[in-house]
């Protein structure tokens, strides 16, 4: 079938970031967050094949429109004096093929996995976070540390890749750092 025959898309072009919008729930154990196990270190956010686990730094605006079920803690860093801190787990994302717990460098472990069912309040959550939440990577310099960059928004979210995929976080970082003036063809 020639791409000529696809009405409204007779170039070739695809709008970037539809895989938003397919929400597969293919897991059944996803990550949960223990807030007052994390160090911030954002390793498991840098690890994540699908970019399902983000982390999201919330001013006073943000966290009082926040969903009931929403735990934050204090952000480490003098450049984040007044802001809260949040790492937010997209369940139905998730291929549970848990790279970021097993990368968790906190003794006590920040992140554990859990049935789907009991984390789809999580899926509340993410909606709120992903649609009233800012991406505050300014603040700290996305190009500095590998913690700072997970701060930006992955250009490359959700992909088709089998769970535990080595390839794609790479892919995610590198949009992270250059996303605005790189090219993907």
């Amino acid at each position: 079938m020639p791409v000529s025959t696809f009405v409204g898309r007779e170039n070739g072009t695809w709008p970037a970031g539809t895989s938003q919008y397919e929400k597969r729930g293919i897991a059944s154990t996803v990550p949960c967050w223990i807030s007052e196990n994390c160090i911030q270190c954002n390793q498991c956010a840098y690890v994540c094949p699908h970019a399902v686990i983000r982390p999201f730094l919330l001013d006073e605006k943000e966290l009082s429109a926040a969903p009931q079920k929403f735990s934050t803690i204090k952000a480490n860093g003098k450049e984040l004096e007044g802001l809260q801190f949040r790492m937010q787990v997209d369940p139905l994302d998730c291929t549970g093929c848990g790279n970021c717990v097993d990368v968790c460098p906190s003794k006590t472990k920040a992140l554990e996995m859990k049935s789907l069912e009991s984390q789809m309040v999580e899926q509340t959550n993410w909606e709120y976070i992903s649609k009233n939440v800012t991406y505050k990577h300014a603040l700290v310099g996305r190009d500095k540390t590998v913690k700072n960059s997970q701060f930006a928004q992955p250009l490359f979210e959700f992909s088709g890749a089998c769970a535990g995929c080595g390839e794609t976080p790479y892919i995610k970082l590198i949009t992270q750092l250059f996303g605005e003036r790189m090219m993907i063809a």
